[in-house]
């Protein structure tokens, strides 16, 4: 990848990494600025004021009471030339496969040194998604024979689920509507056979999706 004119921002609630990792970006010289945010809200605000520029955004997937894949559909409607890298220490098959279904430009996880952050880069560049060998081992190692397959969505209902939001309140973060939101949940509890709130709640943080 050669030096571009789009702007890279690190987002992650970890002032001590994030500040490590803007340090690294900006020795690669391959970006015009390189900024480091913390919250969302923030996030929203700094796309949106820069919603006709390229710009990469490294993206923890743990932030403070959820995960970072409920910003990804709001923030690609924001800008059409974002390019999202999933930044993660886990090793859960199962949270592995959600961030996949969100189809980021790349995920490396957070073990990963200098060279493979360049190669990321620059397969992306190319035009192709990149997975760091720590992530590819682990998606070769999926059963998909066993694997519950949560939607995008019904992640994204999960994180509100998590924070104690009630069906109606649920359904005004989703724009969608009570009926819509009651199913997707009955959808859930079936595919892992489950028959409360509290135990469908219970398997998601074993399995690391909330």
């Amino acid at each position: 990848m050669e030096k571009t004119n789009a702007i890279a921002i690190v987002l992650d609630d970890h002032l001590l990494f994030a500040d490590s990792f803007a340090a690294l970006i900006e020795r690669l010289e391959l970006f015009s600025d390189v900024h480091i945010l913390n919250d969302k809200k923030e996030l929203t605000k700094f796309i949106i004021k820069h919603s006709k520029k390229s710009v990469y955004l490294f993206l923890d997937y743990y932030l403070k009471n959820e995960n970072g894949l409920m910003l990804i559909n709001e923030i690609k409607r924001l800008n059409r030339q974002l390019r999202i890298i999933i930044m993660s220490s886990t090793i859960s098959p199962a949270v592995v496969t959600s961030i996949l279904d969100y189809k980021p430009q790349g995920f490396i996880s957070k073990s990963s040194g200098f060279d493979t952050i360049l190669q990321c880069l620059t397969t992306i560049a190319d035009g192709h998604q990149y997975l760091c060998p720590v992530i590819s081992r682990i998606v070769d190692q999926i059963d998909n024979t066993k694997k519950i397959a949560f939607t995008s969505r019904e992640l994204e209902i999960l994180q509100y689920f998590a924070q104690g939001l009630s069906i109606a309140h649920t359904a005004e973060k989703t724009y969608l509507s009570k009926h819509t939101i009651v199913a997707h949940r009955r959808n859930m509890m079936a595919k892992i056979n489950v028959n409360s709130i509290t135990e469908l709640l219970s398997y998601a943080r074993e399995q690391e999706l909330i």
